[in-house]
Parts: structure tokens; sequence; C-alpha cells
């Protein structure tokens, strides 16, 4: 990890744009390198059949074999080159993470210290209506004063001295007891009064930090039964950021988000029961995957314009897949002894998968479907750049992983909703199981559709999956990463969720 940021210091601002700077540097270099080797590689492999096929003498084949060994040694340092400017790539990287890292934490700082000063205000506004009040209170109380006192100032009888001395008169014990409530009021205004003077700057000292108040994700309903007839109409588009309650979750806190989190709808089945819980998108344009300097598939970073979608605000369940199962005849998947009920399902493959939307499909009218991988990321990014849904580090407590510090850690899945959502209002997009795609896998970007669709179609050797699962490392979870499985792989980790065309 690097020192300590700090976002006020045109120095630090100018060494994270001299390390963009760099980076691409370097990266130019990397690729010259490579077409660099790439053409001495050509070049070896003409000199050495030219050298099979057309030198006949012992000497021009010494000539030849000479003039090899000296392409094979440029061909060697090149490649050590190569080799050295990749590492420096990944330093970079690493390097450039951790600045990241660092503006995402004094981001988070930052909104703390508005929520103390928000609670500061508050505060100075409380004590203002209180001395106020007790200032009207006074007023009234000095207004009264004069009749109070021309009261106390009534004659009293003479005391005869052959009598003996009655009890006191009551006008005399309500005096006294005037007094002594104006005494008591005196006191509680000093008393308040210091209390403002003495508190107001600590106020500003302390920058209390009061904990944020618990985010209660809305939770969608399982696809139980249902009794409403089968004409009953779709449901009406839920307000943002409810949904149905009937999953459980144990909701933590995330940071502001930059985005709404977007409305939800149910279809209704044939029998009138809710379907999954998708969530209305209005589609945009984003930049999807990362440029790699050390390589890898997730690059190159480019440009994608996604139309509106709905895509499933959970991962699809236990509950709701048995559904299915028993509507078609086909085989239940494995729950390995965590049961069933809310758990995102596994052990189902693509073709399930796929299946399960073709059913939806059938039961709503609707188109269904696998999202596709742009679909997907742009869902788990909600508007954001972090490497995360919550940011670019990662923190404790946010999913479910090998190494996430939740109870469920290498351990079995989570309940779906069981942490916070993201920006967009989408549960699990990191960590629990990892969710199928309907894209055809290929190594990076190059030649990728800009316009949302699936890559590939029809069969294909190996099919995508993202989103990170309960036993992988916490690195797995970010947004930009991609796994590859034949289509046919049934895995403990493995699931999914839907998509929905308008």
């Amino acid at each position: 990890m690097t020192d300590q940021l700090d976002l006020r210091d045109p120095g630090n601002a100018q060494a994270i744009g001299n390390a963009d700077g760099l980076r691409t540097t370097l990266e130019q270099m990397r690729r010259q390198a490579e077409h660099e080797i790439a053409r001495l590689n050509r070049k070896l492999a003409e000199r050495e059949y030219a050298m099979e096929q057309t030198v006949s003498s012992a000497t021009e084949r010494q000539a030849m074999q000479q003039e090899l060994t000296v392409l094979r040694h440029s061909l060697g340092d090149k490649e050590k080159t190569l080799d050295q400017i990749t590492k420096e790539c990944r330093r970079l990287e690493d390097d450039l993470e951790d600045r990241h890292v660092e503006v995402d934490g004094l981001k988070q700082e930052v909104q703390r210290k508005e929520t103390s000063l928000k609670a500061a205000r508050d505060e100075v506004t409380r004590l203002k209506r209180q001395l106020a009040e007790i200032q009207e209170q006074s007023i009234d109380i000095s207004a009264m004063m004069p009749a109070l006192e021309s009261s106390n100032r009534l004659p009293l009888p003479p005391v005869q001295p052959d009598i003996p001395p009655g009890p006191v008169p009551q006008v005399i014990s309500f005096s006294a007891g005037l007094i002594s409530g104006l005494a008591v009021i005196a006191l509680a205004v000093v008393f308040f009064w210091g209390r403002i003077e003495v508190n107001l700057p600590r106020l500003w000292e302390r920058s209390p930090n009061p904990p944020a108040p618990a985010v209660t994700p809305p939770v969608a309903p399982p696809d139980g039964t249902g009794t409403a007839p089968e004409t009953a109409p779709l449901l009406q588009p839920e307000p943002p950021g409810q949904v149905v309650s009937d999953e459980p979750v144990v909701p933590l806190p995330l940071p502001v988000p930059t985005a709404a989190p977007a409305p939800t709808l149910r279809d209704r089945l044939r029998d009138g029961s809710p379907g999954p819980t998708m969530a209305v998108l209005e589609g945009g344009r984003f930049r999807m995957g990362q440029n790699s300097m050390g390589g890898g598939d997730s690059g190159p970073e480019h440009e994608v314009q996604l139309p509106p979608f709905l895509i499933g605000a959970f991962e699809v369940t236990f509950q709701q897949y048995d559904r299915f199962v028993r509507a078609t005849g086909r085989r239940f998947p494995d729950d390995f002894g965590w049961g069933r009920g809310e758990r995102p399902v596994v052990g189902v493959s693509w073709t399930d998968a796929q299946a399960y939307a073709d059913w939806l499909t059938r039961q709503t009218g609707k188109r269904y479907r696998l999202p596709s991988e742009s679909e997907w990321e742009f869902a788990a990014q909600a508007g954001t750049r972090g490497s995360y849904p919550w940011g670019f580090g990662m923190e404790p407590g946010r999913a479910v992983c090998f190494d996430c510090g939740s109870q469920w850690d290498n351990r079995s899945t989570a309940p779906v909703g069981s942490f916070a959502p993201n920006a967009f209002g989408l549960y699990d997009t990191a960590g629990n199981a990892l969710e199928w795609v309907a894209d055809c896998y290929t190594p990076g970007y190059e030649g990728a559709p800009t316009d949302g669709r699936p890559r590939g179609v029809g069969d294909c050797a190996n099919r995508v999956a993202r989103g990170g699962a309960y036993n992988k490392p916490a690195p797995s979870l970010k947004t930009i990463v991609r796994t590859k499985f034949v289509p046919e792989t049934r895995l403990n980790n493995l699931g999914f969720r839907v998509a929905r065309e308008p």
C-alpha cells in the first residue's frame, strides 16, 4: 500500500496523471516489443525454411546458421525486455489500484464528515429552539412581576398584643412559593445558557460520527403458490427500491449510491402466482472491461450502448427453480446439504438455466433469457467505476466469498438478499454464486459487440460466468472478472439470474 494520498495536494493529482501517462507509454512499448518478437519469429522461420530448401554448400549453410544464431539472440533479448516491461506494468497497475483505494477511502471519509456536520447543525438548531422557548417563558414571567409585587404589598391586619399569633397568612405563603419558582426558572435559564456556551464549540471539535441508519433492502417474495385467477393482470411497477418482502435479509449499509434504485415489477405466471422480481433498467452508455498492461481477458476497455432491459434483482432461488422442475419433469438439482428455499439454485448447467428462462417466457408471455455479459456488467457496476459494487477496495461483510468475513465464507451459499444491494437495487452481484450469462467465451473483447448483444450464437465450446462465489477469493468478485465453463458444467457454486426484454 502506498502512502496516504491527499486529494487537495496538486502534486498527488499530478502524480496520478503522470502514472496514467507512464501506463500508456509502457503499454505502447509492450505492444511494440510484441510486434518485434513476432517479426523476428517470422524472419527466423523464413531463414530456417530457406536454409533447408535452397542452401547447398557448407559455406552458405554455416553463414546461414550464424545469421540464425544472431536472430535467436536478438529474439531472446526482446523477450527479456518484454518480460521486464510486463513486470513494470503490473507493478504500476498495483500502485494505481492502491491509489484508487485511498481515493475511495477519502470519499467515504468526506461523507462521514458531512454526516457529522449535518448532525452538528441539527443540534445547534435544537438548542437555539430550546433557548428561544426559555426566553419566551422568561418574558412572560417578567410581565407578571409588577402585578405580583403589588399583590405582595397588601396591608396586613394589625397584630393585637393580647391575641396569640395565628397561622401565616396565605398571601405570604403564596409570595414565598412564587419567589422559589422564579429562582428555579432563573437557575434553569443559567443552566441551559451555560450548556449552549460550553457545548457548541465541542460539536465542531469532536466531529461526531453517528452511525448511518441501517439500510433495510427490499426483498422479493419467493415463487410460492398463488390463488389469483389466471386472468390476473401483471403487477404494476413498484416504487424505486421497494420489493415485496418475503425473502429474508440481513442488511448491511452501503456508501451513498451514485444512482437511484431501479423500479421493479413481477410478471404473473399462468396460475396467477408472481414470477421473479425484475429490476427495470433504462440502459445507457458505459465503459466495459479494463485495460491491463499485463494482459488478461478483461480488456480492452470499450464503450457499450445498452437499450433498456430488465434483470433479476436476485439470483434465481431453489424455490423458484424447483417449481419449474415440477412443471416440466426435469431433474432436481442437488442442494449439497445446505437447504433449498431462498438459497440461490446451484448445480445447474447453462442449458438448464436457458430452459428455465424459456419456461418463464411461456408462462408470462414476456421474453425471458440469460443476460449478456455487457448487460450483467452494467447492472453490477450500477453507475460506478469501482472494482467492486461498493468501491475500489474489498471491505469485510459486504458479500460471501472465500475470505469476505461472513458467516458463510467457504462453507456454503447464503440466502439471497443477505447483504445490502448495489445502487441499482440488485443483490449478490458480488459473491454467493457464480452466474451464467448468455455469451460464448472468447479471450478478451477484441471485436466484441458494442450494442449489448451476447457474443456468439449457437453452440460454443465454453460459456461465460460472472460475479465470484462463496468459495472464491475476494479479487474474483470484481465486476470485470470473467470465468468460463463447458455449457453442461454443474457445480455447487454455479447458478444464474434472468433477464427480460422490456
